[in-house]
């Protein structure tokens, strides 16, 4: 169809007015498209900053400390009871009492004493009394409690796991 503005204005009315007609319709579905992409647009933009947030983190270390139970302390106390004949080693219900009642034996009381972290794989132990010289009675007395210990890290992005 051929449009001469002379002859057929009528009909160029006419057909511009049908178009126009269309033209809050074809609006509105652009509107609609535009809004779902802003939507998903937004979606990725917080997505992607979490993922950021979480690469930023640091990670986490916790230390948990137990305590060795009696059955452990006689084991250890039987192992170091065998470094030195001289020196008393006794498990009690908290500990490892390690003493001397002759300061001749200072020498082999330190032995014992520095032994006790060497001898143990999984323990960690530390001195919890100590006296060297003169201690009611002894010479020298040291009471050890040991602690097993275990790291726990907690990597990027790891919720609760």
């Amino acid at each position: 169809m051929k449009f001469d503005l002379k002859n057929n204005t009528a009909l160029w009315v006419t057909e511009a007015s049908r178009l126009l007609g269309l033209a809050p319709v074809f609006a509105m579905m652009c509107a609609v498209i535009m809004v779902i992409l802003a939507v998903f647009s937004v979606n990725d933009l917080l997505r992607a900053a979490e993922v950021e947030k979480k690469g930023q983190e640091l990670p986490e270390f916790s230390l948990k400390k137990v305590p060795v139970g009696k059955a452990v302390y006689s084991d250890y106390a039987r192992v170091l009871g065998r470094l030195s004949p001289d020196v008393q080693v006794l498990a009690e219900r908290d500990g490892i009492r390690i003493e001397i009642a002759n300061a001749a034996q200072y020498a082999e009381f330190m032995y014992v004493l520095n032994s006790v972290q060497g001898v143990s794989k999984d323990v960690v132990w530390h001195a919890e009394e100590i006296c060297l010289a003169g201690c009611a009675g002894k010479a020298s007395v040291a009471l050890v409690k040991g602690m097993t210990e275990k790291v726990e890290v907690k990597l990027r992005g790891q919720d609760n796991e």
